[in-house]
């Protein structure tokens, strides 16, 4: 570069520091901007992106979300539209911290929240437990140690901990089946085929495991179509592992007791033994003439527990027993 181009160079700069200098600063976003504008930036790139290309240019999406937020700090950019809040899912269960992010990203308890919106983040602290009634059909439920933010009606972001999802409770009457649910993380896209399904994020790992159903991982490496029995890890550029696991069992304990309380509302003894024996992951089985009771059984209050204690109190009222065998719940008349 010649000295003649060296002196323009200098000279320009020389002039936007001063046109910098004049310019009034420009007020801070607020937390709901903010918010909005990280939402669009992560549509933005989900539309365009595919997904060779996001593979290939995961670093530029990266590199553009940083960018963007370091301008939202500084206030120097243009407010993007606020996109429409809607309600995404109502709490039917909880127990433990729950915490909200509300405005200024400052975190604050639950308190009487009853309904999640779309743009809000949920925590969930140690021992804690939370159940949502997804608002397009289906339940959501988040473990201890979560943190997930609800995108839209359709899309969560899980940043941490784990979630389970069922596409068909009975806890209410027969579910909407083939409910929008999409889970993102930083590892992949995980969307239910129709099913009930757990997924789980580690730093570095994403780990899906399928109950029932058929769920497809949409991951930044590798693609897998998950079945039945089936436990999936995904762990950086190696291809996934796949496991064989049970539909019941300690895994699948957690989920069990952020499930909602069984409605009653007239319904029979066997409609509740088709709904905990989903629920617990199990077959169900009548021996004798127990199911012709359990069918003529109508239930009378509810009772707010886990669906194994449920089962134990109902069957007692009705004279029934049961036991669970290999992921099978006999119900008799006899012990």
């Amino acid at each position: 570069m010649s000295n003649v181009e060296e002196r323009i160079d200098a000279h320009t700069d020389d002039v936007l520091e001063q046109l910098l200098r004049q310019a009034e600063r420009r007020p801070a976003p607020s937390a709901e901007h903010a918010a909005a504008a990280r939402r669009a930036v992560r549509a933005e790139w989900h539309e365009v992106s595919g997904r060779y290309r996001r593979r290939r240019q995961a670093w530029r999406y990266a590199l553009a979300a940083s960018l963007l937020l370091g301008i939202v700090a500084l206030g120097n950019y243009v407010l993007m539209p606020v996109e429409t809040v809607v309600r995404v899912a109502s709490i039917e269960k909880s127990f433990g911290p729950i915490y909200v992010l509300g405005e200024q990203s400052v975190l604050r308890e639950s308190g009487d929240l009853v309904n999640i919106e779309s743009g809000q983040t949920i925590l969930t602290g140690p021992d804690a437990g939370l159940g949502l009634a997804w608002a397009s059909g289906g339940s959501l439920r988040l473990d201890a140690n979560t943190r997930v933010e609800f995108l839209s009606d359709a899309t969560i972001y899980l940043e941490s901990g784990r979630v389970y999802f069922d596409s068909r409770p009975a806890s209410s009457g027969p579910g909407k089946p083939g409910s929008r649910f999409t889970v993102e993380t930083d590892q992949g896209e995980v969307t239910h085929l129709g099913t009930q399904f757990m997924t789980r994020v580690e730093p570095s790992r994403l780990i899906v495991s399928v109950r029932e159903g058929q769920v497809a991982v949409d991951g930044l490496f590798h693609d897998y179509t998950a079945e039945p029995g089936e436990q999936v890890v995904f762990d950086g550029r190696q291809r996934p592992s796949i496991l064989n696991i049970n539909s019941s069992g300690e895994l699948w304990d957690w989920a069990s007791a952020t499930a909602p309380a069984f409605e009653v509302d007239g319904r029979t003894l066997y409609e509740f033994l088709q709904w905990a024996s989903r629920e617990l992951g199990c077959e169900l089985r009548f021996e004798g003439q127990a199911e012709d009771v359990a069918r003529t059984a109508v239930l009378v209050g509810a009772i707010d527990a886990a669906p194994a204690d449920q089962l134990r109190l109902r069957l007692a009222s009705a004279a029934l027993y049961w036991h669970i065998d290999e992921g099978v719940i006999y119900v008799s008349e006899d012990r």
